[in-house]
């Protein structure tokens, strides 16, 4: 899934609700141009603008249609930056995964 796809569902998502671009945007803090460009698939929301975007839409990932399987591609870039990182970079990046994974485990089950 790309921008443009997670932007297409907000987008669908949205209008479903009957909100406009910035009724949205105030609903979750954001400007009305960063709603507009994350549903032109111009920009993806941060992590925890996207959990805002999904509660106020009252949808979950599995409403994204996000595919079962990963992405081989996908998995050969994660897999190759764990690889190539040195102590200190896993030092930093094994929390922040394990909170991801987490936050997205949550995500999926509400």
């Amino acid at each position: 899934m790309d921008k443009k796809d997670i932007g297409r569902k907000i987008k669908e998502f949205r209008k479903r609700k009957g909100l406009t671009q910035e009724e949205l945007a105030e609903a979750v803090r954001m400007h009305e141009k960063q709603i507009s460009r994350i549903e032109s698939g111009v920009h993806f929301p941060t992590f925890d603008n996207f959990v805002k975007i999904l509660e106020v839409l009252n949808v979950t990932l599995k409403d994204f249609d996000i595919p079962e399987q990963p992405d081989e591609d996908l998995r050969q870039r994660a897999l190759q930056i764990i690889t190539q990182a040195d102590n200190n970079e896993l030092i930093f990046y094994t929390p922040v995964l394990e909170a991801l994974q987490n936050s997205i485990s949550n995500l999926a089950k509400h």
